[in-house]
C-alpha cells in the first residue's frame, strides 16, 4: 500500500464529506457535473472521488483506499 496516496485518498473522502457527501447513498447519486462543481478539488481529487464512487458501487471501498485486490 503507497501511503502517500492512502492519505491522498483519505483527504479526498473527507473533502466529500465536509461537502455533505456524507451517506453511501449521498455519495452513490452523486453525478459527474456535481463532483465537477465541487470547490477546491483539483483534477487529481476529482478523479478519486470517482473513484470512491465506484468502488462503494462495487462494495470494495476498503479495498479502493488501500489498493489491495478485493477478491482476498
Amino acid at each position: 500500500m503507497d501511503n502517500k496516496m492512502f492519505k491522498e485518498k483519505l483527504k479526498v473522502f473527507e473533502k466529500l464529506l465536509y461537502s455533505g457527501y456524507n451517506t453511501d447513498k449521498k455519495i452513490l447519486d452523486m453525478k459527474i457535473e456535481e463532483i465537477i462543481l465541487l470547490p477546491n478539488f483539483s483534477r487529481s481529487e476529482l478523479n478519486i472521488a470517482v473513484g470512491i464512487k465506484q468502488s462503494l458501487n462495487s462494495k470494495s471501498l476498503v479495498s479502493y483506499l488501500c489498493e489491495t485486490d478485493s477478491k482476498n
